[in-house]
């Protein structure tokens, strides 16, 4: 590891620096966690350097002197499932401009058991956002999936330092997220996180379970390229034997909320949940949490991360709702996941039991 680092800071394969808008002050991150590798990103209000160490027994810090505001660092040569303490750091000259850490974790060996947890629509309210992200923290889930609308618009870049701030107290966890209606075509989103593919929508293993991420707000009918990719990922994981499969992204085809079923999703992506035994679908959107069952699909909704909450109607089909704001903690063994609904202040809204196939 120490000779590894060495090397990646002599030929600087370690750091991708993304020159960004000042005026920005909000905290690290982790995401795109394999077993091998992780990305680690924060903000500064200047541009100034940056320096990362990764507590491995080496005791080198990697430093770039390039001033930025957006840090990010690619980290290689890790142990899967093996926890590491990390420190960040960025200077201009002899000020300390920002100083961050924590502990991450790498993606966990087949047939180990792991927490994470899912919520969405966390734009509009600072403070639920905050309770609701204090609350994941402090069941130490080690991967977090957002269901989109992160923020009330793209463009929005007060927005976004609420939304960095909230989840500085998830820099222990690898956090995923999806593209909601209100990232629109997403400039800055894309710039903020680093995910695998296209980043727009992606797949990846995290243990036994296989995850992936579409995005609604392009097309993914029969003939595009985001469905054709889709089958393929499906058909690739098939070879592997995920324990479950679990697909993620903001527009619900069934809701008995406000804004309802949505007709494409269900004429195009259903019938490939069907087909390939996707067994969960996190969506957000409709303000609240609900829990469907059709045809084998677990659908849940978990859409009470900060925006207004909508008025849920009870209706066949649906196994459980809540108008609450709330996230969802899964803990994966290796009999099956079991599934709570929570909100912030610890009340249970609805739990299950899904057995591994």
């Amino acid at each position: 590891m120490k000779e590894l680092m060495k090397l990646m800071k002599a030929r600087r394969f370690l750091v991708t620096l993304i020159s960004m808008i000042a005026g920005l002050s909000f905290g690290v991150y982790l995401s795109d966690a394999t077993g091998e590798q992780i990305t680690i990103t924060w903000f500064t209000e200047e541009p100034s350097d940056s320096y990362l160490i990764v507590y491995d027994g080496s005791n080198e810090w990697i430093h770039s002197e390039t001033e930025v505001t957006l840090h990010r660092f690619r980290v290689s040569g890790l142990r899967p499932g093996t926890s590491y303490a990390y420190s960040v750091k960025s200077m201009r000259g002899d000020k300390l401009v920002y100083r961050g850490g924590g502990v991450l974790t790498t993606s966990p060996q087949r047939n180990s058991p792991f927490r994470f947890a899912a919520y969405g629509d966390s734009r509009s309210d600072p403070e639920v956002h905050k309770a609701v992200t204090a609350a994941i923290a402090a069941e130490n889930a080690s991967l977090v999936i957002n269901t989109g609308d992160l923020v009330s618009s793209d463009d929005d870049m007060e927005g976004w330092k609420d939304f960095m701030k909230a989840v500085e107290s998830l820099s222990n966890s690898v956090y995923y997220s999806t593209i909601g209606n209100h990232e629109s075509d997403a400039v800055n989103y894309l710039r903020f996180f680093a995910y695998p593919g296209n980043e727009r929508y992606y797949s990846f293993w995290y243990g036994d379970i296989f995850f992936v991420c579409l995005n609604t707000n392009e097309s993914f009918d029969k003939y595009s390229q985001q469905y054709i990719w889709f089958l393929t990922e499906l058909e690739k994981a098939a070879v592997l034997n995920p324990a479950f499969t679990i697909v993620f992204f903001h527009h619900p085809p069934y809701s008995f909320g406000p804004h309802g079923d949505h007709f494409y999703v269900k004429e195009y992506l259903v019938p490939v949940f069907e087909s390939y035994g996707v067994d969960i679908v996190l969506n957000g959107h409709d303000h609240g949490y609900q829990r469907m069952e059709k045809n084998g699909v677990n659908y849940i909704i978990t859409a009470g991360g900060g925006a207004p909450l909508y008025e849920i109607l009870p209706g066949p089909g649906l196994k459980a709702y809540g108008q609450s704001h709330h996230y969802v903690l899964f803990e994966y063994t290796l009999d099956g996941i079991s599934i709570q609904a929570k909100s912030p202040q610890g009340e249970i809204i609805d739990s299950i039991f899904i057995r591994k196939h």
